[in-house]
């Protein structure tokens, strides 16, 4: 998996790129195997196949600054982000009209985006899931990139009614990245020169859809 970005130094991202054994909470890595030691069948959620696999499987993406967004009362909001963030391009919003519209809610009212200027390649479909083990007071929406070519890895949190303050730390957990294959990820950073106009149509075309839909897996 090759990892660029023109933003923020190579040497500083190879922190927030998290593979196993580090990409695991350290509560679970202090957790015993059992919680009686006496009763085999008191097993603990560290000996879970699921979870290992998704670990293993898995890099953690961590954010590499701090970053603060409040939430006011008009429904306005204004984000705040360390320095090596895209300025007021790091966080943006996804328009009433493009979701929320089109499905009753209460639960939520605004749902962000955030891009940090990292471009993802690899030749194999990308999964990005919530890393839920972290147990973060926020979750981030999961998807798939099709990033044969260089893609902007960038990501979505949905922000509850009641939030009135989202904080985010640097090196907090924001995504956990899989891929469908057997052998182990291996992360390359490169300082490669990468121009994002000779390969995202999205600077040409109103939509490359077509473009990034992968195969169906399954028939029904």
């Amino acid at each position: 998996m090759e990892i660029r970005s023109s933003n923020i130094p190579l040497e500083v991202l190879k922190n927030y790129f998290l593979t196993y054994p580090k990409n695991i909470p350290d509560y679970l890595k202090k957790m015993p195997k059992q919680f009686d030691e006496k009763n085999p069948n008191t097993r603990t959620v560290k000996t879970c196949s699921g979870l290992l696999n998704l670990y293993t499987r898995s890099v953690l993406f961590t954010s590499p600054f701090d970053i603060q967004v409040n939430f006011n009362k008009d429904g306005s909001w204004k984000a705040y982000v360390g320095h090596g963030g895209l300025g007021d391009n790091t966080v943006s919003d996804v328009p009433y009209q493009q979701f929320f519209k089109h499905k009753d809610n209460k639960k939520y009212k605004a749902l962000l985006k955030f891009s940090f200027g990292i471009n993802v390649q690899y030749k194999y479909p990308v999964h990005l899931n919530n890393p839920w083990w972290s147990l973060n007071n926020f979750e981030t929406v999961p998807g798939v990139l099709n990033c044969k070519n260089p893609l902007d890895l960038n990501f979505f949190i949905p922000i509850e009614t009641n939030v009135e303050i989202l904080s985010i730390s640097q090196g907090t957990p924001l995504i956990l990245i899989s891929s469908e294959v057997d052998s182990k990820i291996k992360l390359r950073f490169t300082k490669k020169p990468f121009d994002n106009r000779l390969i995202n149509g999205l600077h040409y075309r109103f939509s490359t859809l077509k473009d990034m839909l992968l195969k169906r897996k399954f028939d029904v």
